[in-house]
């Protein structure tokens, strides 16, 4: 009778201490994702972004552009990347793989085959950091929410609703699992004294996929042919890539920055 009481004792207070630490473990958000229909790309977010006059003049001058038949991207003609956070508005699938001590999306879109990687072990971010169309992004644990904080963009690309970057763009994204593991909601905040007038914050939302879909390779291919038939000047006050495509400044080490028309 003592020896049961024992054990049961035993059972009940190893049980007590694994209680918390189990209800304590972050959830995993490892699996496939496709974002949901109502926030695809092209599809309004709520609220809309505030933004700043340079901004509001840019999207104007694009939209008289486009109505006259400037309907690609110099970034589109060049398979120029335009990274995190618009990435997630693909209708292709990504995946999350978690290990490492790191959380990897992993994305099936032309241009952008770079994987993502959210780095859980550092702590604040680090004071040298290499520009790139994704960013540095560190990450960590607040209950069952994985909060990722990304800044080091090199200005080029676009935030979602095609809000341009600029080096000092500042994205904190706040990733949140159903309780029945099939949606994956997350909510970002987006930061640029350039574009942004104050704060941006708005939710997009995923559905799980199988765990037995594939992940296909993708591909651009430049359209240099359309791109040397375009007028550059006339274009660089409306789309940002023009302008560094012209400055006589940008590194010469980016290729997709030697490309003139007729050279």
């Amino acid at each position: 009778m003592l020896d049961s009481f024992r054990l049961s004792l035993s059972a009940i207070v190893a049980a007590a201490c694994l209680a918390p630490a189990m209800a304590g473990a972050a959830p995993s958000l490892a699996g496939v994702w496709v974002i949901q229909p109502d926030y695809q790309m092209g599809q309004p977010l709520k609220p809309p972004p505030d933004l700043t006059p340079y901004a509001k003049d840019l999207a104007r001058k694009r939209n008289e552009a486009t109505d006259k038949g400037y309907v690609r991207s110099v970034g589109n003609m060049l398979c120029t990347p335009q990274g995190g956070p618009s990435l997630f508005l693909i209708r292709s699938p990504f995946v999350i793989m978690e290990g490492l001590g790191r959380v990897v999306f992993i994305f099936e879109t032309e241009g952008s085959n770079q994987p993502r990687s959210v780095y859980l072990n550092q702590k604040p971010q680090p004071d040298a950091i290499y520009p790139s169309f994704n960013g540095h992004s560190i990450g960590h644990w607040e209950g069952e929410t994985l909060v990722v904080d990304t800044i080091g963009f090199n200005g080029r690309g676009g935030l979602l609703g095609g809000v341009p970057k600029s080096t000092e763009t500042h994205v904190v994204e706040r990733f949140t699992l159903a309780p029945d593991g099939k949606t994956l909601r997350a909510q970002i905040t987006m930061e640029d004294p350039k574009a942004l007038a104050t704060p941006w914050t708005t939710t997009i939302a995923f559905n799980r996929m199988s765990d037995e879909e594939e992940r296909f390779e993708v591909w651009c291919e430049p359209d240099l042919d359309a791109f040397k038939n375009i007028d550059l000047e006339a274009m660089k006050d409306f789309d940002p890539e023009i302008a560094l495509l012209l400055d006589p400044n940008q590194r010469p080490s980016d290729p997709a920055l030697k490309i003139a028309p007729g050279k």
